[in-house]
């Protein structure tokens, strides 16, 4: 079969950019042809073998970028493909991979957003998805993102379904936390041994608290941060490199950009630290808990209850609180603590299988296109008039018990 994916911006470091392309191989393994329609493509090597076509796009904003290329991929891929999956808020879809929370659900709560032509740009294309009636089949990453849209919309839950976390096999590396990895590494990045190594993996710098970590900096002179995905020089990251240089605590800091070798960096690491306002998944906090990595991250990602449940680092509840933040600092340079905290996620690692949800993914979107093709070959078009596909999708995305949402895929 033919698929076509749309995302607006592909490149490679971004988590859903890694998922889109990580589904598309999948398919291909499985024989199917997938063409990856995008308006940004950075990187030719992070999608190499993979079909990819670009959809010129040079408006200045970033809802106008988006709703252009929602226009753009819904007219280009029309009756050319068996079936379409965005990994965006996108119009005309047949299957949305959404990594967002609802902005619908944060208007709702701030009612002056809707006075921002974004925001109701943004809500557009998501009730092209979301609001009752529509055919689009939802794949959401978290129980809290499903409350949200659930609260915003009230989405039949026979069209949504719950994706399980997934780590490829290749980034689950334990082993070089004792293998010499860890010492080469941590010589490379120029860190002694009374250096306490910080991880910090992200593009976003606001949304992950980049700042808050910063700031926490300041006060523990013997920790070193590394910041994987970012460039000092990079437009997203000038605000916090000012603000290192304000704090005094650049010298602190390694700005290491795109990295691919994350195990390696992470077995150089001491502590995994996440203190972000919000992740819809956060699964930098499950490659590190894989990884034998303490972590301490906030209860804003869905991911967090990894920590929690296998006791392997700190969450920090909501509302944040900077000075909790420190004190649970001072407490992650006890060396006997990390190590516990280890322990406890290479036991939590063996019990879980966290390598088989992008198959799942893959499975569930050629079941989708074969009862697409089954139904446009079995029913008239005449009769088929005003049923959409939910009819074909009940059979794979549950029968609207809300208590089955998390075991659908």
């Amino acid at each position: 079969m033919h698929f076509a994916f749309g995302i607006v911006k592909l490149f490679p470091g971004g988590g859903l950019q890694r998922d889109c392309v990580e589904i598309a191989r999948q398919l291909l393994h499985s024989g199917h042809d997938v063409t990856i329609f995008t308006s940004h493509f950075d990187d030719g090597e992070f999608a190499r073998g993979l079909s990819v076509r670009i959809l010129p796009n040079n408006l200045r904003t970033n809802h106008g970028k988006q709703k252009r290329f929602s226009d753009d991929f819904s007219a280009t891929q029309r009756g050319q493909f068996d079936l379409s999956l965005g990994f965006d808020k996108l119009a005309g879809l047949d299957v949305l991979y959404c990594a967002d929370p609802s902005i619908l659900w944060r208007v709702k709560q701030n009612w002056y957003l809707y006075l921002r032509p974004r925001y109701r740009a943004f809500i557009g294309l998501e009730r092209q998805s979301f609001a009752k009636g529509n055919r689009t089949s939802i794949l959401l990453q978290d129980a809290h993102q499903l409350d949200g849209y659930q609260k915003a919309w009230r989405t039949e839950l026979e069209r949504i379904a719950l994706v399980p976390p997934t780590i490829a096999q290749d980034r689950q590396r334990p082993e070089f936390r004792r293998d010499g990895t860890r010492e080469r590494v941590r010589r490379q990045l120029g860190l002694t041994d009374a250096d306490w190594a910080w991880i910090t993996i992200q593009v976003q710098p606001h949304t992950k608290g980049l700042d808050r970590t910063l700031r926490a900096l300041q006060c523990f002179p013997k920790a070193r941060l590394l910041i994987v995905g970012l460039n000092a020089s990079d437009t997203s990251a000038r605000h916090c490199v000012r603000l290192a240089r304000r704090l005094g605590v650049e010298q602190q800091v390694q700005w290491a950009g795109h990295r691919e070798d994350i195990p390696e960096l992470l077995s150089a690491g001491d502590i995994l630290i996440h203190p972000a306002r919000y992740d819809t998944t956060g699964s930098v906090i499950l490659e590190a808990i894989l990884n034998e990595l303490p972590v301490i991250a906030t209860q804003a990602c869905g991911y967090a209850h990894h920590v929690a449940i296998s006791k392997s680092g700190i969450v920090l509840p909501e509302p944040f609180d900077f000075q909790e933040l420190l004190a649970e600092l001072h407490l992650l340079q006890d060396e006997l603590k990390r190590q516990n905290f280890a322990v406890r996620a290479r036991i939590y690692s063996q019990r879980q299988r966290f390598n088989l949800g992008k198959t799942h993914v893959a499975n569930m979107i050629i079941m989708l296109a074969e009862d697409q093709k089954n139904l446009a070959a079995a029913v008239a078009p005449s009769d088929c008039a005003g049923h959409g596909l939910v009819v074909a999708r009940g059979r794979s995305l549950g029968r609207g018990s809300s208590s089955k949402v998390e075991n659908r895929v």
